[in-house]
């Protein structure tokens, strides 16, 4: 088996069915031992979320033993590197700083952002989407394409002449709901190009282009047959991705309030990379 170096949702409810979260947390529990130093829990789970995802299939049972293995390995070098000075080293040393300070900010802002995450925050994400029926907005509609403006202001005098809109479809539309009288279907909003969509929603019930709508296909006559607000999905369908949404936006205000009073300069890559060079030249 190789050595164990992203294994996550399935090891951490594994484990979560069987010991509960707030005693994860709270106490640390013993999974082993090295000369009478304990090896911890969350010391295995920090390794399991690092695990690729072929070991994902195994579940907690089938790599138990190799996370603790590779935990008591990893104490073990670490041992005696300490006793052989390696820490002290500039260049070991530097890595151990960047690592920890990497640690301690994942830890920073996994725990601000979980502040934040709340079942009242994510309820109260819910009742805005719910309420805001316009991103749920349906239309029925059916259309007319063809190559010319002057086709399609042809088209729409004889409509207002009387003429059936199917039948027209079916005989003058170049596109491929032409056989099908045009139909389109519903849809919602961002399923057709911008300028299609735009005239679409903005037409009533009933009605068809008072003038021709110009898209990369061509030019479109539209008739609008009806229109409707989709059912907001349940709650439950919709947590995990609110929460989602939530952790990113809490995680950019958190970025911006640390950014502020500091001040964050970045050379442009081509001078680094000419002291990069210019470095390995005076090292040869």
């Amino acid at each position: 088996m190789k050595s164990l170096p992203t294994f996550v949702a399935t090891a951490i409810l594994s484990l979560s069915l069987a010991v509960p979260a707030q005693v994860i947390a709270q106490d640390r529990i013993a999974v082993a031992t090295i000369d009478g130093e304990s090896i911890w829990l969350d010391e295995i789970m920090a390794v399991a979320e690092t695990l690729p995802p072929e070991y994902q299939q195994q579940g907690i049972a089938g790599i138990y033993d190799q996370l603790v293995d590779d935990v008591a390995n990893s104490r073990l070098a670490a041992i005696a590197a300490r006793s052989s000075g390696l820490d002290k080293e500039e260049d070991v040393a530097s890595a151990m700083r960047t690592a920890a300070d990497r640690v301690l900010a994942e830890a920073y802002i996994t725990r601000e952002v979980g502040k934040e995450i709340t079942e009242e925050a994510i309820q109260a994400a819910y009742d805005t989407y719910v309420a805001d029926t316009g991103s749920r907005e349906t239309v029925t509609a059916s259309h007319i394409l063809v190559e010319t403006e002057e086709e399609a202001k042809a088209i729409i005098d004889q409509l207002k002449d009387g003429a059936d809109f199917a039948e027209l479809a079916r005989e003058k539309s170049t596109g491929p709901s032409g056989p099908g009288g045009g139909s389109l279907g519903s849809f919602g909003r961002g399923q057709m190009v911008p300028a299609f969509e735009a005239a679409a929603f903005g037409m009533p019930v009933g009605s068809f282009s008072d003038n021709p709508v110009q898209t990369q296909f061509g030019w479109h006559v539209i008739q609008v047959s009806d229109k409707g607000i989709q059912e907001a999905p349940a709650l439950d369908q919709m947590r995990d991705q609110i929460a989602a949404n939530l952790s990113r936006q809490s995680f950019a205000r958190i970025v911006e309030t640390l950014r502020v009073g500091s001040t964050v300069e970045i050379r442009p890559l081509a001078d680094v990379m000419a002291e990069a060079r210019q470095a390995a030249e005076n090292a040869q």
